[in-house]
């Protein structure tokens, strides 16, 4: 009897191998025939997988062609062929710089000469060294001066100074009006492209106008958009079996090695007085007036990294000094008696009047020195290239004025 029932009776898989089989026999035929419910085999994923738009990517595979196909102008020398600056070099080369520095302050101070920082911009690269070695032999110069140099990039300098405990025995710090300018007619973005890194520029990220960090990512992401080639230019160096392309690659090799000879400096002409033409200077300092100083509206951020810049060397116990370098004439005209075109200004005031009390003010709460250059502290040497840079022939007396201001330091040495 047990085991007539033992064969009667069916496991629970085999009763529901029967159920399906039954349903599979009742179901109706069409599109619901299959033996799983549609609860089953239909899912939210399927269901969006259906609903997507697929042509909403179309801009994404735009957008990554034009990135790929940006770079192509970037690869073997084809750059050469229409790059018209070669400042990069120059920050590159500030790299290179620091690790030469951070080996020679590894020497005993009783055994090595001081060391001088200048922080400075296009104004601040003529010092020649055999003339600081002749004449004040106790002091090396290692020159940071880059081109459009701002008192960000002099920031981001010694937060890598801090990070390697760097400290020469003082520093420099060149500063002016244009780089404190929010609204240059010229965008003055060789700092932020060339010097910065991207951690630096998110950290002060606040510091920043809106527009400056939209152009950062622009030319960033396209670097067409930053070097603009041009075909006439490229043209134009392909003649003469690439003529100017080969001249171009001779003189960022003249460039970079001038810089390592001479740690960071890059004397210029002959040294010879060169003759002043009124007319040309007048034009260039108009020239310097339209492209960066109107119209003229101070930047808070800059404000604040001319301070912090000061924070970061008193942090390290290094004496500085904030240095506004000795412009042209007219350029000093302008600066001192032509009213700004700033719309939000309460009263018409001029360059001067804005500028120099800022930095009397940083003065003032900083163990720092602001040196005038330009209206009380000048040196008597007055030849220019143009109406912002002073003539190589000046730089002997620039250079001993420099000096003379840090042994009127020497108790902070």
């Amino acid at each position: 009897m047990s085991k007539s029932k033992k064969n009667n009776s069916a496991s629970p898989d085999e009763k529901a191998s029967d159920v399906s089989a039954k349903d599979l026999q009742q179901r109706p035929a069409g599109p619901h025939k299959q033996t799983l419910s549609d609860s089953l085999i239909e899912t939210s994923q399927d269901l969006a997988v259906r609903s997507f738009r697929w042509y909403l990517l179309f801009p994404v595979l735009i957008f990554a062609l034009a990135f790929v196909l940006d770079k192509q102008l970037f690869i073997w020398r084809f750059p050469d062929y229409y790059l018209r600056t070669a400042s990069y070099i120059s920050y590159e080369h500030k790299i290179q710089l620091m690790d030469e520095m951070e080996l020679y302050l590894r020497i005993p101070p009783d055994q090595r000469k001081k060391v001088l920082v200048m922080f400075g911009n296009s104004r601040t690269t003529s010092f020649n060294n055999a003339y600081i070695d002749a004449n004040h032999p106790d002091w090396i110069l290692y020159n940071f001066s880059v081109p459009g140099g701002t008192a960000d990039y002099f920031c981001y300098m010694l937060e890598e100074f801090q990070e390697r405990n760097l400290r020469p025995d003082f520093v420099f710090f060149a500063v002016t009006p244009q780089g404190m300018n929010a609204t240059p007619s010229i965008a003055m973005d060789e700092v932020m492209l060339n010097g910065l890194s991207t951690g630096f520029i998110l950290r002060n990220f606040t510091r920043y106008n809106v527009s400056d960090v939209s152009n950062y990512a622009a030319k960033e992401l396209f670097w067409t958009y930053q070097y603009r080639p041009k075909l006439k230019v490229i043209l134009e160096r392909w003649k003469n079996h690439s003529e100017g392309a080969r001249e171009l690659r001779y003189f960022n090799a003249i460039t970079q090695y001038n810089l390592l000879q001479n740690r960071g400096s890059v004397p210029y002409g002959d040294g010879n007085a060169p003759e002043q033409n009124p007319d040309f200077l007048r034009k260039t300092a108009e020239g310097t007036w339209r492209d960066f100083l109107s119209p003229f509206k101070i930047n808070p951020g800059q404000v604040y990294f001319n301070e912090h810049m000061v924070e970061l060397a008193n942090e390290l116990q290094i004496p500085n000094a904030l240095l506004w370098v000795k412009v042209g004439p007219f350029l000093r005209e302008l600066k001192a008696n032509r009213r700004i075109n700033d719309p939000d200004a309460v009263e018409a005031v001029t360059i001067r009047d804005v500028f120099v009390p800022i930095m009397k003010d940083i003065e003032s709460r900083h163990d720092t020195r602001f040196v005038d250059m330009n209206y009380t502290d000048g040196i008597q040497c007055d030849r220019f290239y143009d109406s912002s840079h002073m003539a190589a022939y000046c730089f002997p007396e620039f250079t001993d004025f420099l000096f003379a201001h840090i042994r009127s330091r020497a108790d902070d040495l």
